[in-house]
């Protein structure tokens, strides 16, 4: 369920006006309106749970722009990939047939009935708008299949191949407290955590790993890794695949913090059958972007940055879910939000998924 009380400069915009071209095609500023704040609204909670209400105005990344010019900007960059996709759709006998059309229609007329007339207005939103925004998802979905469809998918053993391992990770650079303020450790601090290790390296000699960090009161995390892992440092990596099934390492120690680990297993299934599906949407995002950005090789996209700046972050949206009493008579449906009240908030959720 979402609401909307009270809302803060909230200005209209001309919904008609042009946001960007593409060769003979105008976007207008009430498709970049809705895409932008929609986005915007599936963000806002968490944004502002951590980092406050003035969130967007905040140069997050230290890119020397603010989070609103960052979502703008990407949000234009996503419309120009959907546009592109729109106008070379025919080239891949790609259509929106008459069943997607009637389910395009129903979703944003469910869409714009399970929201408060206050969050509507704030997104800019109308059923043209919405059916607009879902043909273009549509679509999109439909192009990436087809433009994908070349894509080697073989990919051996090796190369998919996930070692199971368990893991005992010891910071030697400092700590947060419980008010999350971070203090680096003295000299002397660090000296006694490396001592420590030193008796747990001895300790595993005769104990399973589990039971000496359990004796020192460490926690031991498992999980699976490649063997070109990216996620690791160096050092640790290079220890890991050095390990063989069963062995526990040494103590690597790094700058910031000491190692213990045990390969448990050389094939851990799961985890390689996942890694094999990952490696293949890689690679099939890789066909697609290769192409897209063929498409889009001097296609003439302009955005007018002085009409897509009139998009407001003014209001804040916020989102709160059904109760499962108000829910029951709506089972096989597709999910809905509405909107509640939240002071100078406002909220929307997409009710389409599966669309």
């Amino acid at each position: 369920v979402l609401c909307v009380s009270a809302l803060t400069g909230c200005g209209g915009i001309d919904a008609n006006e042009t946001a960007a071209t593409l060769g003979e095609q105008t976007i207008s500023l009430g498709i970049a309106n809705f895409m932008c704040k929609y986005q915007k609204a599936e963000m806002d909670d968490s944004y502002t749970s951590f980092l406050g209400e003035d969130v967007w105005s905040m140069d997050l990344y230290g890119n020397g722009t603010t989070l609103e010019d960052d979502l703008k900007n990407s949000t234009m960059e996503y419309l120009h990939e959907m546009y592109t996709l729109k106008a070379h759709m025919e080239e891949y006998n790609i259509s929106i047939t008459e069943e997607e059309q009637k389910k395009i229609t129903e979703a944003a007329s469910a869409f714009l009935a399970a929201n408060s007339a206050e969050a509507i207005e704030e997104l800019g939103a109308t059923q043209e708008l919405v059916e607009e925004l879902l043909s273009l998802y549509t679509i999109q979905w439909k192009m990436y299949e087809v433009m994908t469809v070349d894509t080697n998918r073989e990919v051996s053993d090796e190369e998919a191949n996930m070692r199971g391992y368990s893991m005992v990770s010891i910071g030697i650079a400092g700590e947060y407290d419980d008010s999350g303020n971070y203090t680096e450790y003295t000299d002397t601090k660090v000296a006694e955590i490396k001592a420590t290790a030193k008796k747990m390296e001895e300790a595993l000699q005769q104990k399973d790993l589990n039971t000496v960090a359990e004796e020192y009161n460490y926690t031991v995390n498992d999980g699976a890794y490649a063997k070109d892992d990216t996620t690791f440092e160096e050092a640790v990596l290079e220890a890991m695949n050095n390990l063989k099934e069963g062995e526990v390492s040494k103590m690597i120690e790094t700058e910031s913090a000491i190692y213990f680990v045990r390969i448990d297993e050389e094939c851990d299934e799961e985890a390689t059958e996942a890694h094999r599906e990952e490696i293949i949407a890689d690679r099939e995002y890789e066909v697609y972007t290769e192409k897209l950005t063929e498409m889009q090789k001097d296609d003439g996209w302009t955005v007018n940055e002085s009409v897509v700046d009139k998009i407001d972050f003014h209001n804040l949206f916020t989102q709160v879910k059904e109760s499962t009493e108000s829910t029951e008579s709506t089972e096989n449906k597709q999910d809905t939000q509405n909107t509640e009240s939240t002071q100078n908030t406002e909220s929307t959720n997409q009710s389409t998924e599966g669309e």
